[in-house]
């Protein structure tokens, strides 16, 4: 998938470039112009791994010598777009295999620079042509994607060779091919266009679409043209006594009927019918993901039980998949690369239930046995029974959270109730054993190194151990951090008088207001500091199943203002988490956007606060650490630095990309070492359609970025302190790199979760957008077609990111040093 397909090959696992490695990168056009006088005049290269990259480089820049560009090329490409692109394929492949030679941070800097010029060579390239290639290379109904016509073509993702070509993003690219055409086949509209349309310009659509064979489990059954008339005719009867309502859903009698009814349709062969017939499958499975979008476990109960009699799905199906990966077993018309990977990744989770035997007998002959409780340190066997409870408890614990997203039809053998009476066991042992005993088990158990366990107090253990049996990554750093901080304090006392040392005095150059480079200088500093000061403070990122796993309990009331009722919790690792709810209950909607703004915050390269997805009480529930010792920053622009107003641009940036219009000066904490974070994404999303980029657009509040600015224009900001547009630059270039398919990743669970709820006030837009895109009333609309509006409008918010800020800043805030960021950055 996405590479040459006449050539095998290894798929090498790459990421785009690290936070913080980007910036030492050098700028893409010299670095490939340097990489490529090497191979052409001889020169030896640093490593194999420059040397092959050089060589996609080449490829990308068609051959051409960069040291004579007006000359003949070097070597000449084929003219063939099939031709050059398996050169492409075999030189990224060689590429990759050099990679592996390298340090992790020099294998993130080249891979970015594999990704760049291979979307580069891509890029260049018509979209016919795309569409064309992709073909060739196996993928199926091409001409259905990349119909925006703006934008990256999604073929471009699709064919890069960097990328793994069993990436999620790649897959997802052909899935809305396939649903794009089963829709067709169902008389739908894509882009305005019948099928009928569709195939007077691509007459492949059909039968590219049909020929799959069928599963061994769905023997094919020879049907006469009568025959196939009967079987759609029993689908669309099975459909209808499927619908269900709200208060009379569908029952398992009538979900295992219309499943029998489209296996019927889709085993039945006549090879007179080809093309009607593939047609006709397609329509019911298109009908039939609809009816059944929202299938529980319940309702699938009775086709289970029919299909696990059949041999059409393994015993332990149902304790590893959820109710729509079952489905999808049942069916035979699942797309052949589907049902395998859902097969693979049943198979991989089963193996996962097998090795959990024996850690639970375990942990629960300690928990439900006769005597309940674990020997004292000191007493024979005690050092053995203990550690194997620990570890016992933390293979558990790290099942269930990987476990925690399966949301399986038959329930998981491991409980959060499993999780937290191991928790509470173990702390409740550790204090009742001596300080001593307690340092040199955790020490022989490999969970603390020598020299930390020298300052471990008894209750700094047993949160240890505690975090240990929830197999809490996060808290087990923030532990060991802790006890790293008093170590090293423990090595440099505090001076003879008992204070600690001074803090360095400022330089001259730090004072310096009187020349331009002592005040460039002192500014740099402060944003340094500044910028160690929010990062510092930030705790660090959990994993988001650890988090759901955990049970935060009632908590107490929170006065901290704001429109969503709020409480406070005690976290399991020791600090206080704050939990918010739906105002007006959405389903989560409103939880899913905040959790989702909050990751992509931080990857806009933003100290952004962790929040994570949950349900407390059974509702749904966004948590996050509590800050300590921080504060709302001044309201006033006026009590502002320089730095504070880089930030704030920074700040405005990313809102904007994320729709939220809610940061004002008490959603932005001043820490108590001068970093600035800023908090409560819950709006985010919300206007998205119908927002501006304005001065004037202020829907809910005065932001603080709309502060600065207005201090700006009224000349009242803080003499030698100005808005300066190349502070958007940063986090601009950090949106920008990342691919269109990973942002669409990042936010698609946010937008399945707003489109479902047609009271989430960016729905109304975006379900007229899809309806003008498909070419079909407003009221055909699905919940998938307004979700990918959304998706397709948050691309294309990120694209235009440095045009509408450069336009911006030029026009309201009349910058003309704002025309550079137009260029900052570019090839």
């Amino acid at each position: 998938m996405g590479t040459n397909s006449k050539a095998a090959h290894a798929s090498y696992a790459v990421a785009p470039t690290a936070a913080g490695t980007a910036a030492a990168v050098e700028e893409d056009v010299s670095y490939a112009l340097h990489l490529s006088a090497v191979c052409l005049n001889g020169k030896q290269p640093q490593n194999p791994a420059e040397e092959a990259l050089a060589q996609v480089a080449l490829i990308d820049l068609g051959g051409i010598d960069p040291t004579d560009p007006y000359g003949p090329p070097v070597f000449d490409l084929p003219d063939d777009l099939g031709q050059r692109y398996a050169l492409l394929v075999d030189a990224v492949q060689a590429a990759q295999h050099a990679a592996t030679q390298l340090d992790d941070e020099s294998a993130a800097i080249f891979h970015a620079k594999l990704h760049d010029y291979c979307g580069s060579f891509l890029h260049d390239q018509e979209p016919d042509a795309l569409v064309t290639l992709a073909g060739e290379q196996g993928f199926t109904c091409p001409s259905l994607v990349g119909l925006s016509g703006s934008g990256t073509h999604p073929l471009e993702h699709w064919l890069d060779p960097s990328y793994p070509a069993e990436a999620a993003s790649k897959k997802h690219i052909q899935d809305v091919a396939l649903d794009r055409y089963a829709a067709l086949c169902a008389g739908e509209t894509v882009g305005g266009k019948t099928l009928a349309d569709w195939q007077q310009t691509d007459p492949t659509i059909t039968t590219h679409a049909h020929g799959a064979e069928l599963p061994a489990a769905f023997p094919p059954w020879q049907a006469t043209a009568d025959d196939l008339a009967a079987a759609r005719a029993a689908v669309t009867t099975a459909l209808a006594a499927c619908a269900g309502t709200e208060t009379a859903p569908a029952t398992p009698a009538t979900v295992h009927a219309l499943i029998d009814a489209e296996n019927t349709l889709a085993t039945a062969a006549n090879p007179d019918l080809t093309a009607e017939h593939a047609a006709a499958v397609a329509a019911a499975r298109h009908h039939i993901d609809q009816a059944l979008s929202q299938v529980t476990g319940h309702q699938l109960h009775t086709a289970l039980a029919a299909a696990a009699e059949q041999g059409r799905i393994n015993a332990t199906d149902p304790q590893v998949l959820n109710a729509p990966q079952l489905l999808k077993l049942l069916r035979a018309s699942t797309p052949a690369g589907e049902r395998a990977d859902l097969q693979k990744l049943a198979a991989d989770r089963a193996t996962q239930l097998q090795h959990l035997d024996k850690p639970a007998l375990i942990v629960n002959e300690v928990l439900e046995g006769p005597t309940g409780h674990l020997p004292a340190l000191g007493t024979p066997g005690a050092y053995t029974e203990a550690s194997e409870f620990v570890a016992g408890a933390h293979e558990l614990s790290a099942f269930h959270t990987a476990a925690s997203t399966w949301n399986p039809v038959d329930p998981l053998p491991v409980t959060p109730h499993t999780q937290q009476a191991s928790h509470q066991k173990i702390t409740a042992w550790a204090h009742q054993q001596t300080q001593d005993n307690l340092r040199n088990f955790c020490t022989t158990c490999g969970l603390l190194p020598q020299h930390l366990s020298t300052v471990a107090t008894k209750p700094h253990l047993a949160r240890l151990l505690g975090a240990y049996t929830y197999a809490d990554k996060g808290g087990i750093n923030t532990i060991k951090a802790q006890l790293q901080k008093k170590y090293d304090t423990k090595l440099s006392p505090p001076t003879a008088t008992g204070t600690k040392p001074a803090a360095p005095a400022a330089t001259a150059s730090e004072k310096s207001s009187g020349s331009s480079f002592g005040a460039q200088h002192a500014h740099m500093l402060s944003a340094l500091r500044q910028a160690q000061a929010s990062y510092s403070a930030v705790p660090p990122y959990l994993d988001p199943g650890t988090v759901k796993a955990w049970d935060f309990g009632a908590g107490t009331p929170a006065q901290l203002g704001g429109t969503h009722p709020k409480t406070l919790h005690p976290g399991p690792d020791g600090t206080t988490w704050m939990a918010k709810r739906e105002g007006t209950p959405r389903g989560g909607a409103m939880v899913q956007a905040e959790a989702t703004a909050s990751r992509a915050l931080a990857r806009a390269g933003l100290p952004a606060l962790p929040v994570y997805a949950t349900t407390i009480g059974g509702k749904p529930a966004s948590v996050q650490p509590m800050l300590t010792g921080a504060s709302p920053m001044p309201g006033s622009p006026g009590q502002w630095s320089q730095a504070d107003v880089d930030a704030v641009v920074r700040l405005h940036v990313a809102s904007w990309a994320l729709g939220n219009h809610d940061a004002h000066h008490e959603n932005v904490l001043r820490t108590s070492d001068g970093g600035l974070i800023p908090i409560d994404q819950g709006q985010s999303f919300k206007n998205y359609g119908r927002d501006k980029l304005s001065l004037a657009y202020r829907p809910s509040t005065t932001t603080v970025y709309h502060r600065a600015y207005d201090a700006h224009l009224a000349g009242t900001l803080p003499k030698g302190v100005r808005v300066e547009p190349a502070a958007a630059h940063s986090v601009i270039k950090r949106l920008e790199s990342i691919p269109d398919a990973e942002w669409r990743a990042l936010l698609r669970t946010a937008a399945h979760a707003g489109a479902a709820h047609k009271d989430v006030k960016w729905v109304a837009p975006m379900r007229s957008h899809a309806a003008q895109q498909h070419g079909i009333a407003e009221s055909a609309v699905t919940t998938s077609q307004i979700a990918e509006a959304f998706l397709d409008h948050a691309v294309e918010r990120k694209k235009n990111l440095r045009r509408d800020f450069a336009a911006f800043f030029q026009k309201e805030l009349k910058l003309d040093s704002a025309a550079a960021l137009q260029h900052l950055g570019k090839r």
